[in-house]
């Protein structure tokens, strides 16, 4: 139910619910950090030894799925499951987790929820780390799974780049999570358990947001708020002594906003759940829109939320 207001004074009308639409849109915005970004870490781990609880922690919420521990337990179909692991879980281009297992050792990227949203956008990911004057590049191939575009040592040359031979890692879109698995040489002089361990990477991606907007179609006829209610259009009889107090209560309204040749002008509408209820929400207009009494006017209102 908006309210039309000219300054204090208002009326009142029902929207239609017709006029009411509702619509979601994805964003994206672009982030650029680095290891001075508030809440980005990242922990070296080797199981068993440093940081233990953190290999403990990235098997059970995501690598449960081909564990030679969980295998031996004659449990490995029950643990495959997405039920039972945080892992993407791609029928047709399955992310390549079996490093982890191998390689008991590595890198753990952090990134806190307020930089990436709802999840981080597929294929945006790009991690850049200065080692020995040189730049390892680090990108993600859509399906969680990382690799280096630019590395000096191919695990298998005869295969792709970006091949599962030389995936390096794992990205968790949802979570904000990378882990770098790989233990091999990047290049002849630079080991990959050496990327991000100092503190000169940088971290590239995408952010996602839902935005929920609703439009109002605020209808009005050429009958409509024809009068005005700005307490500055009032005046008094001749001859009368008015209080102050009686500003308000006036209902006599100026000569010169009484011609047929005048319109009032909306400046502010109100959305109200109930009448006599406080407003939900207020719209300002950018401008005064002078109010019509010849033809229909349709204000579309929009709320991003």
């Amino acid at each position: 139910m908006p309210d039309l207001t000219t300054e204090k004074f208002s009326v009142l009308k029902e929207i239609n619910r017709s006029d009411i639409t509702f619509e979601e849109t994805v964003v994206h915005a672009r982030q650029n950090l680095n290891t001075g970004s508030e809440g980005i870490q990242s922990i070296n781990y080797v199981s068993g030894s440093i940081n233990n609880n953190y290999w403990q922690s990235l098997h059970s919420l995501f690598y449960l799925s081909g564990s030679p521990i969980i295998s031996s337990s004659g449990e490995s179909q029950k643990y495959s499951t997405p039920n039972y692991s945080l892992g993407l879980n791609n029928v047709y281009n399955p992310q390549f987790r079996n490093k982890f297992h191998g390689y008991p050792s590595g890198s753990i990227i952090t990134i806190p929820q307020r930089y990436f949203g709802e999840t981080i956008k597929v294929g945006s990911f790009k991690i850049t780390d200065t080692q020995d004057s040189k730049d390892v590049i680090i990108v993600d191939d859509k399906y969680g799974n990382l690799y280096s575009t630019n590395a000096g040592h191919s695990q298998s040359s005869a295969t792709s780049i970006s091949s599962s031979d030389n995936y390096v890692g794992n990205i968790f879109y949802d979570m904000g999570i990378a882990v770098i698995t790989e233990t091999g040489s990047w290049s002849g002089s630079i080991n990959y358990p050496q990327v991000t361990s100092a503190s000169n990477f940088n971290l590239e991606f995408r952010s996602t947001q839902t935005v929920y907007t609703r439009e109002y179609n605020v209808r009005l006829k050429p009958n409509d708020f024809n009068y005005t209610l700005n307490t500055t259009a009032r005046c008094f009889l001749s001859g009368s002594n008015p209080d102050l107090s009686d500003v308000i209560g006036n209902p006599y309204v100026c000569s010169e906003v009484t011609g047929s040749e005048w319109q009032p002008y909306i400046t502010t509408i109100l959305f109200h759940r109930k009448i006599n209820e406080e407003p939900l929400f207020m719209a300002k207009l950018p401008r005064p829109l002078r109010k019509s009494d010849l033809i229909d006017m349709s204000i579309k209102v929009r709320l991003d939320m």
